[in-house]
């Protein structure tokens, strides 16, 4: 890593895979204080190490977004990975009255990522189902559901033959702290699509109703415990939103948020 005074970018995504790619950054000081912030844009620009240190491959722009309302931020932005291995990004940062920053971190790109690839088949999962607000909230920590994302199954979504978008989140238990944001963003969303994809919301980790409250089930040594089919869609971390086509093949995948726009754009290009 090479930074410039107390200018440090951070790799938010836990995976990035060859081909055209979602790549999560985020900026902070030597003291791990955020730098990121609405008046802050920035420059990425990528280099494949194995074949050099100083050609460009590409440069796009980091779109600000935030990850924690007013309190963390990250930048978006989507590039091109033509091989696995070592790549680099240089990031220059902007903002009004104040001179250019630049400082640069190497990551891995992956020939196979853990979560299921763009256009590989959708894992049919069985995964808890409930209808009436009871019986969602057995299931689900949303504390304001829409009963709609527990109708079906994964493999009951798969076999209905209709885009659907899978929701990996548990907005009480979540290690990353954004499930809860992550899952209400995408409900602002399924509205726009009624009758014609199928949103489902699944909690990752074992959860039982003790005390009449939903609570983790831990393991002995007090952790919470995966589902299977967290396994079975490879999740490295929580939240995670799946986009799934009409054929049953994932056609995007988002960490952390699906932001409103990309999510709708993904949807929108499953319908065409």
């Amino acid at each position: 890593m090479v930074t410039t005074g107390d200018f440090v970018p951070v790799l938010v995504s836990t995976e990035v895979g060859i081909g055209h790619t979602r790549v999560l950054i985020t900026l902070q000081d030597r003291a791990y204080r955020t730098l990121a912030a609405p008046d802050v844009t920035v420059d990425e620009s990528y280099y494949d190490l194995a074949t050099s240190t100083v050609t460009l491959v590409s440069r796009v722009a980091g779109t600000f977004r935030w990850l924690v309302p007013d309190e963390k931020g990250i930048y978006v932005a989507y590039a091109d990975f033509a091989r696995a291995g070592d790549w680099g990004v240089e990031l220059t940062a902007h903002q009004a009255g104040k001179p250019d920053r630049t400082a640069r971190v190497t990551f891995p790109v992956r020939a196979t990522t853990m979560t299921p690839a763009i256009g590989a088949v959708a894992p049919p999962s069985d995964t808890l189902t409930a209808a009436g607000p009871s019986a969602v909230a057995a299931i689900s920590t949303d504390p304001h559901p829409d009963p709609a994302f527990y109708l079906l199954s994964v493999r009951d979504a798969v076999a209905a033959r209709k885009p659907f978008v899978l929701v990996f989140a548990t907005p009480a238990f979540c290690t990353s702290g954004v499930c809860g944001p992550a899952l209400d963003l995408v409900k602002q969303v399924a509205p726009n699509y009624i009758g014609r994809v199928n949103f489902i919301h699944v909690e990752p980790y074992l959860l039982n109703v003790s005390g009449g409250r939903l609570q983790p089930v831990l393991d002995a040594a007090g952790q919470l415990q995966p589902i299977l089919a967290v396994a079975e869609w490879g999740l490295p971390t929580e939240p995670y939103i799946f986009v799934v086509d009409a054929h049953g093949k994932v056609a995007a995948k988002f960490e952390a948020m699906a932001y409103p726009d990309e999510l709708t754009a993904a949807l929108d290009a499953v319908l065409r």
